[in-house]
């Protein structure tokens, strides 16, 4: 397990809210004040996933860019330790001030990314790969919660091509599900309606209904599809391939290995935007109790009557899940979660004991 090393505690904020330097925003004015490059910790809501930020060019007011920072994704188990998830690097070549928002999701797939340098807001998988990307507006950004609302959802807001907005954006697979509001000073927020003069764009219906599919999909679905999937790369069908989702994505990565083909390509990652880095999520128990919190009904109710067929006794509840997912253990052939054997040591595990909560792999 790797010891933390010591970090700025002035910029280190439970709702994973981190600081680097100050700068421009609708709220703030120019000539403050810059607190120049920084160290920070973020975690997740709930603690079990954390992010440091490191600056590679030193700290304190007198570091005023370039900047670049090493980010270092880990889990934490309860004891505190921590196990490294994942490790890159990030610059920006400028001196301007700087502000970096880091807010990590609590199903362990990696953390959204906003800064006052870039238009775009990333979400990164642990190791840096981009998952997936809020872009086309003018300077967004993500902002906490306020208390008493959902753990899963932070306010995004941004001067779009309408004017300043402001919506809700739901973190474990970055959607933005509204509603959309003006975000003015003066007056209290005014929802918008008119669909055609929206800055945002939620996620759509018939990506909801694919999420759907993917939840359904089992192992022996992915086998029966197998040759329809070989197929479909012959053909470089990347409409079809997307649809086809999980049964397609190991064969497509398989063939990339080997080449380069932009429409394959483009397929394997649309299929990784649309999970945002999650593995195997039809069975992936962080991902399935987050959904049970998300705005969609279907989604959680997707989500509910997946871990009821997957959990012993059918058990369904966050707090269950969270109490018991060390000793659970994943049955390749039955395709369920069992209690692992008390007397089980480390060795003996099946190496798919536990449900994986990074990246985008082939079927098990």
């Amino acid at each position: 397990m790797n010891q933390l090393p010591r970090f700025s505690t002035g910029i280190i904020s439970v709702s994973a809210m981190v600081l680097v330097g100050v700068g421009f925003s609708p709220s703030r004015s120019f000539g403050q004040c810059c607190f120049g490059a920084q160290n920070s910790v973020s975690e997740s809501y709930d603690g079990r996933f954390r992010v440091e930020a490191t600056s590679l060019t030193g700290t304190g007011h007198h570091i005023h860019g370039p900047y670049k920072f090493r980010f270092r994704a880990l889990q934490v188990d309860p004891s505190g330790e921590t196990e490294e998830l994942g490790v890159f690097e990030r610059a920006w070549a400028t001196d301007k001030h700087f502000i970096m928002s880091v807010f990590v999701s609590p199903t362990g797939n990696g953390f959204a990314l906003s800064t006052s340098l870039e238009q775009p807001i990333h979400f990164f998988a642990p190791d840096g790969t981009i998952l997936a990307t809020i872009d086309g507006q003018k300077s967004e950004e993500i902002s906490c919660g306020s208390k008493g609302q959902p753990a899963l959802e932070y306010k995004l807001r941004g001067r779009t091509r309408f004017g300043l907005r402001s919506t809700k954006l739901w973190l474990p697979l970055f959607h933005i599900t509204g509603p959309e509001s003006e975000w003015t000073y003066d007056r209290p927020p005014k929802v918008i309606v008119d669909k055609a003069n929206i800055g945002f764009e939620p996620v759509p219906p018939s990506e909801i209904f694919w999420l759907i599919r993917m939840l359904q999909w089992r192992p022996e679905l992915g086998r029966r599809e197998a040759i329809l999937a070989k197929e479909l790369i012959a053909k470089k069908d990347e409409k079809d391939l997307v649809s086809l989702g999980l049964s397609a994505l190991s064969h497509l990565e398989v063939t990339l290995a080997t080449t380069t083909q932009p429409e394959l390509w483009r397929a394997q990652r649309e299929i990784v935007r649309r999970l945002c880095g999650h593995r195997d999520p039809w069975r992936n128990l962080n991902l399935l109790v987050a959904l049970l919190e998300h705005p969609n009904e279907e989604l959680r109710e997707c989500a509910l009557n997946n871990l009821r067929a997957l959990l012993p006794k059918g058990e369904p509840s966050a707090q269950w899940v969270n109490k018991n997912q060390q000793h659970l253990q994943w049955d390749s052939e039955r395709n369920v979660y069992r209690h692992k054997p008390s007397s089980e040591t480390q060795s003996e595990r099946d190496p798919e004991s536990s449900s994986d909560t990074t990246g985008i792999g082939s079927e098990k």
